[in-house]
């Protein structure tokens, strides 16, 4: 069945409830995308909309983002106790994962896992290490504590990132803002992910070289999270790895340039 709009679903895990889009596609292979930090499941919508003829997708938020209750940690060790919950809650075997920056780490870490439960696996900017580039990049815009519209925030991202268009950024913060009491305008994000993340001490590369299934390790050209040497090391390390360089794009590729990506999506995962 084809939807017009995805089903809000609810699963609790460990106590926590998470919030799942689920777009449909009884029978086709599923598919799990996971966001970035600070982003939420609906950032995927329009890649969602692209990729559901051809797969049951769902996307996720993650503990702290979007509709998903906050929680006391935030590492990939905790995500994958989530994934594996609301996986099993889904009745999901076998998938295909797609996971962005912190959602890439986090997919990385699963798989690495649970080989046996995802049969392709797309890292999006983001590997082992962050690029030096990133701390010495000056500050993007200053950002208010409170935003008084969606069009004052959807203009502030479209300062930091051109490439989609103001009429994207439009549209996606409608989707990550929520509205405290007093009326004014805050993201969706609960603050505790920014309070109580923990780098763990994790051998990326190694977990890597652990990974067996066909991996697509993708990079904005523009990036500056990824380099480029490391996302070419990452998919001589990969056992089965294979990387592609988006243009004109910078860290959200889906959103910077989307035909790319869902023409690189479309040699890689063969629909």
């Amino acid at each position: 069945m084809n939807l017009l709009r995805p089903i809000d679903r609810y699963i609790t895990v460990n106590g926590l409830r998470f919030h799942v889009l689920d777009w449909g596609g009884e029978g086709r292979t599923p598919l799990l995308l996971l966001h970035g930090f600070t982003g939420h499941a609906h950032a995927w919508d329009t890649l969602s909309i692209a990729l559901q003829p051809h797969f049951h997708v769902y996307a996720m938020d993650q503990r702290g983002h979007g509709e998903s209750d906050p929680a006391d940690t935030y590492h990939p060790i905790a995500a994958y106790d989530d994934l594996s919950g609301v996986v099993e809650e889904l009745g999901l075997s076998s998938f295909v994962m797609i996971g962005l920056s912190m959602g890439g780490r986090n997919a990385m870490y699963f798989t690495s896992k649970r080989p046996d439960a995802v049969q392709k696996l797309v890292i999006v900017d983001i590997g082992p290490e962050i690029s030096k580039r990133m701390a010495q990049a000056p500050p993007g815009p200053p950002e208010p504590e409170t935003w008084e519209s969606i069009e004052q925030a959807a203009q502030h991202l479209h300062r930091g990132n051109p490439h989609p268009g103001i009429h994207y950024f439009r549209w996606v913060a409608s989707h990550s803002l929520k509205q405290r009491p007093d009326g004014k305008l805050v993201w969706g994000w609960h603050p505790s992910i920014k309070e109580k993340r923990t780098q763990l001490d994790i051998d990326w590369w190694g977990v890597l070289q652990t990974i067996p299934v066909p991996t697509l390790v993708l990079r904005g050209e523009e990036s500056m999270i990824l380099d480029r040497e490391v996302a070419e090391r990452m998919a001589q390390q990969l056992p089965r790895g294979k990387f592609v360089e988006i243009p004109r794009a910078v860290h959200t590729l889906h959103e910077d340039n989307p035909e790319a990506v869902l023409a690189a999506l479309k040699e890689f995962l063969g629909f």
